[in-house]
């Protein structure tokens, strides 16, 4: 399972409780990460130099992963508030690399909202949904050349194809199997956020747009989390600078995204999937 956010602590307030779900399953799970935090809020920790906030923000991402059970954390070094400026096709070319090299059955990232409007969680939804779907189409493309080739090798079709590095046992396996990765954008529903509203401790607006949620309809897989709850706040309060933002979301009475986590299942490889009215929830992924 591969994430893929746009700041240290994105996947901690989306999908921590799954993640740590998931591990305990025996899942192996990578972090894509794609500012460093030097650009953000140092909180109750007062005045911070870039470097330092950056820094601090990537040890408190890798402490929180421990908590989680995340084996490994990638920052790809873009700054915070600048992935809309990121030239077209730079951001995708890296994420699709990345995938490439870490073969994963599953990846998450947020959904075209960024659940907050945030416009770096809706650059990443983009570009790694764009990853995501040359990913897929190059993955089934290799595996229709292997099985028309016989024993040819999916490395070496794939490499000289793509010149990109690959975790050749892994990637064969996925070759070899007859499922397709899928991609699940992380949301939040338009119930749950109509709620953070009511009670008065979130604003009814978001980065100067109004804050919607995602339609119920939508959502094709919730997450039963509360088990890994503990899990959650634990790995929340790792990130310490980011106190005040940690603070307001643990504060939300009952709040709905301590129990459960929600997902829109987007593609099953090559495939989009689209939630309908009459369809029913999963509860795994």
């Amino acid at each position: 399972m591969v994430l893929s956010f746009a700041h240290p602590d994105d996947d901690v307030f989306t999908c921590a409780m799954t993640v740590a779900k998931y591990v305990n399953n025996g899942w192996t799970v990578y972090l894509l990460c794609a500012t460093d935090g030097r650009e953000g809020k140092s909180g109750r920790l007062g005045h911070l130099t870039p470097e330092r906030l950056g820094e601090l923000r990537q040890a408190e991402a890798r402490t929180s992963s421990d908590i989680l059970g995340i084996s490994s954390v990638e920052f790809l070094g873009y700054r915070d508030g600048s992935l809309d400026a990121v030239g077209p096709g730079d951001l995708e070319d890296v994420l699709f690399r990345r995938l490439v090299r870490l073969a994963p059955d599953i990846v998450i990232t947020f959904d075209p909202t960024g659940i907050s409007n945030h416009p770096d969680h809706a650059r990443i939804c983009l570009a790694t949904t764009y990853a995501f779907q040359t990913y897929a189409r190059q993955l089934i493309e290799t595996r229709n050349f292997v099985r028309e080739k016989g024993k040819a090798s999916p490395r070496r079709y794939f490499v000289k194809k793509h010149a990109v590095a690959l975790r050749e046992e892994r990637f064969a396996d996925l070759v070899e199997k007859a499922g397709e990765p899928k991609l699940y954008y992380v949301c939040a529903p338009e119930t749950v956020v109509r709620y953070a509203i009511s009670t008065k401790i979130y604003p009814a607006e978001m980065f100067g747009k109004p804050w919607l949620g995602t339609p119920d309809r939508k959502v094709t897989t919730i997450i039963d989390g509360k088990r890994f709850t503990a899990n959650k706040i634990k790995a929340l309060h790792a990130h310490a600078s980011q106190i005040t933002d940690i603070e307001r979301f643990l504060s939300v009475p009952e709040n709905p995204l301590l129990q459960r986590e929600y997902f829109i299942l987007r593609m099953n490889g090559i495939t989009e999937v689209f939630m309908g009215r009459n369809d029913r929830y999963g509860d795994r992924l």
